[in-house]
């Protein structure tokens, strides 16, 4: 009796390994880019001043799963789809649904009394790891001195922001008076240069490229040749990056080999 149960472990073993691999092509997983979950500004109300907390927004939410819940910059999420008096300035409205899925809206509440403004010098990000891209801010037409705040924190004196990847970036300017101005900026994106040969396939033969998975014997699934992996690139780079690949019992793929895999594919995932 021991004797037979030595044989059929590995046979177990072979069997779970390969139902965990011919799964990792279903994401069992919540999809959230398929809830549709939308979030609309229904209204809003501008402040009387740049230190007056007379300012409201009202918001509207729509697809994903009811219930849902709000955050005003990152607070504690509420049911209620209204936040009054605020003051001045740029907010980050957060909507969640039940599924924990997320849709975020920025929102601007002006004051009258405010000519606050700014420039920008943008530099493109032409690196993977880490980016290179980076915004120089100024203020100007406000009081000085001015503080800067970009993503969540506080405000700061700094001016530039670096080690950034391509994409849109809010960044607030805050004056003396305490008066805010949002600056939206795209940071854009050269070739990272990211090399198939030297990045990608050592990635895809030491996770993916494995027996019973994305071996030579899987056909089109096989990933252990160019164009196959070519032809697949653009839902390598999507189900990599939300970590629903790889599955089963093979090593899991770091952040910075996420971002290369990214980066090779939104190049034109060639063969170089």
């Amino acid at each position: 009796m021991q004797s037979r149960s030595v044989k059929l472990f590995p046979l177990l073993v072979l069997v779970g390994f390969l139902f965990s691999c011919s799964q990792a092509d279903v994401d069992k997983k919540i999809d959230c880019a398929q809830a549709n979950l939308n979030l609309a500004l229904l209204s809003k109300t501008n402040a009387t001043g740049c230190a007056t907390l007379d300012g409201s927004l009202r918001v509207s939410a729509s697809g994903g799963t009811t219930p849902y819940s709000y955050s005003l910059n990152g607070g504690k999420y509420q049911a209620n789809n209204e936040f009054i008096n605020i003051g001045a300035g740029s907010y980050n409205v957060s909507l969640k649904d039940v599924n924990g899925c997320t849709k975020s809206l920025q929102v601007e509440i002006t004051s009258p009394t405010s000519t606050l403004d700014a420039t920008t010098l943008i530099t493109q990000n032409s690196q993977c790891n880490p980016p290179n891209g980076s915004v120089t801010i100024t203020g100007n037409d406000g009081k000085s001195p001015y503080v800067y705040l970009l993503g969540i924190g506080g405000f700061s004196g700094n001016n530039v922001f670096s080690n950034l990847k391509e994409g849109i970036y809010n960044i607030i300017v805050k004056d003396a008076d305490e008066c805010q101005k949002l600056i939206s900026v795209t940071v854009p994106r050269s070739n990272t240069g990211t090399s198939y040969i030297n990045d990608i396939k050592p990635i895809i033969t030491a996770a993916c490229a494995l027996p019973l998975c994305h071996d030579a014997a899987q056909g089109t699934r096989n990933w252990t040749t160019y164009d196959n992996v070519k032809s697949n690139a653009n839902n390598i780079k999507t189900r990599t990056g939300n970590k629903s690949m790889p599955t089963g019992s093979g090593p899991k793929l770091t952040q910075d080999q996420i971002n290369l895999i990214a980066c090779w594919v939104d190049d034109g995932a060639a063969n170089n």
